[in-house]
């Protein structure tokens, strides 16, 4: 792992633990959040939309009494997070090509090219008929106020997991955790429920981790080995 001479002193005595780490996993796994995509010029979690928190309208119970107020700012998310590249942690993860399991759903991870990526939270440019299950592409959004499925008429909404919701494919998450010899979490704090039982997992069993929250653009190339 060759350490860049402009990585700052702190980040460089945390990659040459980090680095032994990694060099002797023979299967770590990655779990990403918010912090990842921040080089992206995307947020992390607290954004508010028209003062409103993305956390209060990304309710299931806003989204069905204000449908039309849900698809305004959906579209502006559409439209901001449409422009957004994967950044050089996505694509050196995407080279690495081990499993990854990502909490964000700006899709970043299978954009850079990552086969392996399970999307726990859904995916931002899908839309789902919540009455027939018909899978769509987002820009159907843009037709109308309130998007309708053109198969049976249905409301459509983003293919994620809305707050309170359960995660998705959590059970092939717990088995990659228990299969794994390394947790790397980078740009996530992992507290919230049920993510939160993975570093606990992983803890159990004693798997290492290692946690990434700041510059992962620049470290998590270097840690991978994927400049």
């Amino acid at each position: 792992m060759a350490v860049d001479e402009q990585v700052a002193t702190e980040d460089r005595q945390d990659l040459e633990s980090w680095g032994r780490l990694w060099q002797s996993a023979r299967r770590p796994l990655v779990l990403s959040g918010a912090g990842i995509s921040v080089a992206s010029g995307l947020p992390t979690v607290g954004q508010r939309w028209n003062g409103i928190p993305l956390r209060t309208l990304f309710t299931r119970r806003r989204f069905e009494g204000r449908p039309k107020e849900f698809f305004d700012c959906y579209r502006d998310w559409l439209w901001n997070w449409g422009r957004a590249e994967p950044n050089p942690a996505h694509r050196a993860l995407a080279a690495w090509g081990g499993r990854v399991v990502t909490l964000n759903v700006d899709g970043l991870h299978r954009k850079a090219g990552s086969s392996g990526c399970v999307e726990v939270h859904g995916r931002l440019f899908e839309l789902a008929c919540r009455q027939c299950g018909l899978l769509l592409e987002a820009r159907l959004a843009f037709r109308e106020d309130v998007p309708r499925c053109p198969g049976c008429n249905g409301l459509l909404a983003p293919n994620m997991v809305f707050v309170g919701e359960p995660v998705r494919h959590f059970t092939t998450v717990m088995d990659w955790v228990g299969d794994a010899d390394l947790l790397v979490a980078i740009g996530t704090r992992l507290d919230v429920s049920p993510i939160n039982q993975i570093p606990l997992a992983a803890h159990r069993k004693g798997i290492p981790l290692v946690r990434i929250n700041r510059r992962a653009e620049v470290l998590v190339p270097i840690l991978v080995g994927r400049p």
